[in-house]
């Protein structure tokens, strides 16, 4: 059956089940050793233009160290070194994407460290996969690259036919998003997350069935969300100028802030013979106190329903999305206006507390439309498609997505070749695009690009 990673995804290490049996083998040396490099150049159209730029260009060594599995456990660390173009500027990155120890002991394992936990059945979007915040930002060929980890502990209670999982993670760490535009006259700069505590962290269990041509899971999440919403900061304070109270530019201050939530999650899938296999995966999600805050999100159940099928040289995923928001109400964003006169350096004090209102307003309206809750109803499609040629060298592939509802849609079309056991190259494109006044059609010029990537892998 496919891995919890994605068909067509390269697969992380944290997905793999901890004490996996690996079946007899050769003896191995004491650690294995290695990763790649690659070059990736990403060009798309200027936000606030008709011309074309580099949204990145950059060079990155990757390394990674897996000790020989033992009786009693293992470890696994991998690093990336970055640098070049990111944005709008040019900076070294250092990465430490996992490093973590496992330990065995009878039925039970142990994973501890700075690792990515991947849950889930369906293809690009899971509902039950609320413990790892993603990198929007990041510019990859690889849909994986985006998975952030954290620093956690994950057990395993191994009863087969039964797995029983625990995953406790004391630290939080945001997923990160990409800037868009925003009025002069509002500073985005601001944060408000858990302090690092053992009340604040998160915790979950997953039960695992696991049988020959069947496996399930039942879920459940109590922790912060690993995306934040939106909510107002604070108003700068005015000084008095010529017997009149002014406030600086920038005065409304707007912080990304966390909240916490249960979630309850189902997976499922299955072989249907040799004609296709079946996935399903739900998850019911609801924020505390929701109504008394802004920067959450209503509650809401999502729903997937996908099949797998082999066409030859030809592979297909097809899934059916779903998503029901309760108590819902339509936020309209108000009408802002960039003239100094009504907001801005040099304006009274009472002009910003007149607009407080609308602050809010908008505030509800980003919210909704980045929680993907702005209609109650939604109806949603992704395809993935990937023909190999030429004796697997050649691939050529696309995922598409499409919300009925709103009228999102994406298209991730890439053409890989394997020009060498260790050298490949691939091109490609990440296209989104959706109507004004919602989330794609606010970070479209933003993310859209095309690519190119060369890699050496050792």
């Amino acid at each position: 059956m496919q891995s919890e990673a994605g068909l067509f995804e390269q697969s992380v290490a944290a997905s793999e089940p901890v004490g996996e049996a690996s079946g007899a083998r050769a003896p191995e040396p004491t650690f294995e050793l290695n990763g790649y490099v690659r070059s990736d150049m990403f060009a798309g159209r200027a936000a606030q233009s008709k011309t074309w730029e580099m949204k990145a260009a950059y060079a990155e060594l990757a390394l990674r160290l897996r000790t020989r599995k033992e009786p009693y456990g293992d470890a696994f660390a991998e690093t990336r070194l970055k640098y070049g173009l990111q944005g709008d500027s040019t900076q070294v990155e250092v990465d430490l994407r996992e490093a973590y120890v496992n330990a065995h002991a009878g039925p039970l394992d142990l994973r501890l460290g700075h690792q990515i936990i991947v849950w889930g059945r369906a293809d690009a979007f899971n509902p039950t996969n609320n413990l790892t915040p993603l990198d929007l930002r990041v510019r990859s060929p690889l849909e994986d690259d985006r998975r952030m980890a954290n620093v956690g502990l994950r057990a395993f209670l191994n009863v087969a036919p039964l797995r029983l999982e625990g995953v406790w993670l004391p630290l939080y760490r945001a997923t990160q998003v990409p800037t868009v535009a925003s009025p002069s006259y509002v500073d985005f700069n601001y944060t408000n997350y858990p302090a690092p505590n053992l009340e604040n962290g998160t915790g979950a269990a997953r039960l695992h069935l696991e049988l020959a041509d069947f496996e399930a899971s039942l879920s459940y999440v109590y922790g912060y969300a690993p995306l934040p919403g939106l909510a107002l900061n604070g108003v700068t304070e005015g000084r008095e100028i010529a017997g009149e109270v002014i406030v600086e530019e920038r005065p409304i201050r707007i912080e990304r802030r966390a909240y916490n939530h249960h979630v309850a999650g189902f997976d499922f899938s299955t072989a249907l013979g040799d004609v296709m296999a079946l996935r399903g995966e739900a998850a019911l999600r609801v924020p505390v106190d929701y109504e008394d805050r802004v920067h959450a999100p209503n509650p809401d159940i999502q729903y997937v329903l996908g099949i797998d099928r082999s066409f030859g040289s030809l592979n297909l995923i097809a899934q059916y999305m779903g998503r029901v928001v309760f108590d819902w109400r339509r936020a309209e964003s108000p009408e802002f206006t960039e003239d100094p006169a009504a907001l801005g350096t040099g304006v009274p004090a009472s002009a910003i507390e007149d607009a407080l209102p609308l602050i809010e307003s908008e505030l509800r309206f980003r919210n909704q439309m980045l929680f993907s809750q702005l209609e109650k109803v939604q109806h949603l499609a992704t395809v993935r498609l990937e023909w190999l040629a030429l004796h697997d060298t050649l691939s050529l592939s696309a995922l598409g997505f499409v919300n009925f509802s709103t009228k999102e849609w994406l298209v991730f079309p890439k053409v890989g070749y394997q020009l060498s056991d260790n050298l490949s190259t691939s091109v490609g494109a990440e296209i989104f695009a959706g109507p004004d006044g919602t989330l794609f059609g606010l970070i479209d010029k933003q993310l859209s690009a095309g690519y190119a990537e060369l890699r050496y892998g050792f």
